[in-house]
């Protein structure tokens, strides 16, 4: 029997039978290394980021979830994405997000266990990812999408700024868009092809772009390194859901705002081919860096 996909922190203390309580989570949660949640530019040196290649996504309906998967996949509803979108043609790289680092005061490089270049950046929690997007959109001229006061962060998706996915903006795209195929995995029915993950990666992540694209011509959306989504993470989110361009829960769900989770999508090298599907949802606390990294979409 193949074994179960990897939980969250929460996910395990759930099935622990352990009592989500302010005392437990903080027993089980790192204590951050840095205070500030909003990047702040370094005065006295300028790094010129990497602009990554991004892909149009059209807008478009699809059937979000699956009726064969699990309980938080169901029901199977129908959403509308009404604002095209670009999404960047790989996940982020420690290449990239380096050059942030390193011009960014409170920012610090995240561990690598195999090599830096082109593998997936990993270890980087949900609050250093959206700093991210306002950095780059700043380095680029465009308008940052993220309003962030504290823990509390929100999103204008009308503007042109760099931002996270929507989940089911990411879902859409790691299905086709408008050019689904209508596969389990993102580009195939046959995971090997298109996605690393434990029956093949040799326990560790790989550059990107290795195997084969979707439908889209975007790579890595099946395993590799999780990628983190825009929406609080709602257990039964699909029964409530609107119809069109849904951004998730109004809230999450945790003892407090930093150990709420946010929702993450692809699997990752570590996990059994069931976690790669492109219906599978899975969330982490939005402090937690864990094996999280993130892929970078533009609204059109």
């Amino acid at each position: 029997m193949s074994r179960r996909c990897r939980l969250s922190r929460r996910e395990f203390l759930k099935m622990a039978g352990i009592a989500a309580s302010a005392a437990t989570v903080g027993a089980c949660t790192p204590t951050p290394t840095k205070v500030a949640t909003m990047a702040t530019a370094a005065p006295t040196r300028e790094i010129e980021p990497i602009v990554p290649e991004m892909i149009l996504v059209e807008a478009g309906s699809f059937q979000m979830g699956s009726t064969s998967g699990r309980p938080n996949e169901q029901p199977v509803h129908s959403v509308h994405i009404t604002r095209s979108f670009y999404m960047a043609k790989y996940a982020m790289t420690f290449e990239e997000y380096d050059r942030f680092c390193d011009d960014t005061i409170g920012i610090r490089r995240p561990r690598d266990s195999w090599g830096r270049g082109t593998r997936p950046v990993s270890g980087v929690d949900w609050y250093d990812a959206v700093a991210y997007c306002n950095w780059l959109s700043e380095k680029e001229g465009l308008t940052p999408c993220y309003d962030v006061k504290g823990r509390l962060t929100q999103c204008d998706f009308s503007v042109n700024g760099y931002r996270l996915p929507t989940e089911a903006e990411w879902e859409y795209a790691a299905r086709g868009g408008p050019k689904s195929q209508g596969y389990e995995y993102a580009g195939s029915d046959n995971v090997d092809t298109v996605g690393w993950y434990e029956g093949n990666s040799g326990g560790q992540t790989h550059p990107v772009g290795q195997k084969q694209p979707n439908e889209l011509g975007l790579y890595d959306m099946t395993g590799n390194m999780w990628e983190w989504c825009w929406d609080w993470y709602g257990e039964d989110y699909y029964a409530s859901s609107p119809a069109s361009d849904p951004t998730g829960p109004s809230s999450g769900t945790g003892p407090h705002i930093s150990d709420a989770e946010r929702a993450r999508r692809s699997g990752n090298y570590r996990e059994n081919s069931d976690c790669l599907r492109v219906a599978y949802r899975s969330a982490d606390g939005a402090s937690y860096p864990g094996d999280n990294g993130f892929r970078l979409v533009r609204t059109k």
